[in-house]
């Protein structure tokens, strides 16, 4: 059986570590991580792994004083370079350790997109199983397509697409096992908490998410995006501040950003959520929050809390019978959608898979919806085409 290669993740931001491993171990790695520059050069010489990914900025000893000791062992592991640098310094150091006989390879400029992580590494885990013994089957010769991917889900008004402007794009988070099964965005949340990884992972995605709003506004398409907030962030006065931070440094306005949270989270620390909620809409950002159950228990939360949106998960309606003429469903529904029209607060259908419930929703009030009925989330390219095409202004009444 082919010897799995070895990876050392040297980077004191534990976070990142983290989403290398992750994205390393998927790959079939196996990972082992340090924070401290000075632990590294020890710690390869009792290691000897075949793939070392380096940070220049680290504490105890920086990315040069490591590569210089490395040359001057004669460390044969290959390198990778990690730096939230610019590339002109990626780039001297690599020159560096080119002179010191290193095996430099690919350079990883942060924030790194998962893709980049996995072509960094890839060709060190063909090269590891190159040299196992043959058991007479040949690899396969396909890409790596590994670790977390992201589809967006468009959420449109439910009278009508007149306003473009309104049109809003949910963030729909997947991660892709290496035996091609596909874990949801509700199984990825839970795996997250198991792994330790929810933080890091986030903003993995939310660096690819505004890297695409960037893209999408250079083609004059300018949705708002609405992302799922990790749990570990409502727990973190800091997160405002990174918010306006992060977003501003990728060029995405704050308000055309929705912070989504479940309604489970408001009872959890209720006193640390209030504040982080509170300056997060200070500083710009609409919050949406997804109701358990029929919506029932946000009611008395109206008012209290800097509520933008409330999010009404409807799948259930599909294992009702003649749910279209049940007067005390729509009352429920209506009564609802009125309470928060009167805070100001808009109301979205999640899960309209079906024509009926379209139409309920409709009757219901609510302001917008999402679901199969309006369009599967999708990629970010295929989005940007039906926006390019004007079919984003139709989809509310296909399949």
């Amino acid at each position: 059986m082919p010897t799995k290669p070895s990876l050392l993740v040297a980077d004191d931001e534990i976070e990142i570590g983290e989403i290398v491993k992750a994205v390393a171990e998927g790959l079939g790695f196996e990972v082992t991580c340090v924070e401290e520059g000075s632990t590294v050069v020890g710690l390869v010489d009792r290691m000897k792994p075949d793939v070392i990914a380096l940070d220049l900025r680290m504490p105890g000893s920086d990315g040069v004083e490591i590569i210089r000791e490395l040359g001057k062992n004669r460390c044969k592991s290959g390198i990778l370079l990690m730096s939230g640098m610019d590339q002109r310094t990626l780039t001297s150091v690599q020159s560096l350790g080119n002179e010191s006989n290193l095996n430099i390879g690919s350079t990883l400029t942060k924030p790194m997109s998962i893709d980049a992580i996995q072509i960094a590494l890839s060709p060190y885990l063909g090269a590891k199983e190159e040299s196992s013994p043959q058991t007479g089957v040949e690899a396969a010769d396909t890409p790596f397509d590994f670790g977390p991917a992201i589809l967006y889900e468009p959420e449109v008004q439910v009278k009508a697409l007149r306003d473009e402007s309104a049109l809003r794009m949910r963030v729909h988070a997947q991660w892709h096992l290496d035996d091609s099964r596909v874990i949801d965005a509700h199984e990825l949340s839970t795996m997250s908490i198991d792994w330790g990884i929810g933080k890091g992972l986030s903003k993995i995605l939310f660096t690819q998410s505004f890297r695409n709003a960037q893209a999408w506004a250079n083609q004059n398409f300018k949705p708002a995006i609405a992302i799922s907030l990790d749990d570990a962030f409502l727990t973190d006065l800091s997160t405002p501040d990174f918010f306006a931070m992060f977003a501003d440094q990728h060029r995405v306005p704050r308000e055309r950003l929705a912070i989504e949270i479940m309604e489970e989270s408001l009872s959890n620390e209720k006193d640390i959520v209030r504040d982080i909620l509170s300056r997060l809409r200070i500083k710009g950002f609409k919050i949406d929050v997804v109701a358990e159950g029929e919506g029932e228990n946000i009611l008395p939360l109206i008012g209290k809390l800097p509520i933008d949106q409330i999010v009404i998960d409807m799948s259930h309606l599909s294992k009702k019978n003649n749910f279209y003429s049940d007067m005390e469903t729509e009352f429920l529904y209506s009564s609802l959608t009125s309470v928060a029209y009167k805070n100001e607060i808009k109301v979205c259908a999640a899960h309209v898979n079906s024509y009926e419930i379209l139409e309920f929703v409709e009757k219901c009030n609510f302001t917008s919806a999402r679901g199969t009925q309006i369009l599967a989330p999708t990629e970010a390219n295929e989005i940007l085409t039906l926006y390019q095409n004007g079919k984003l202004s139709k989809i509310s009444r296909t399949n």
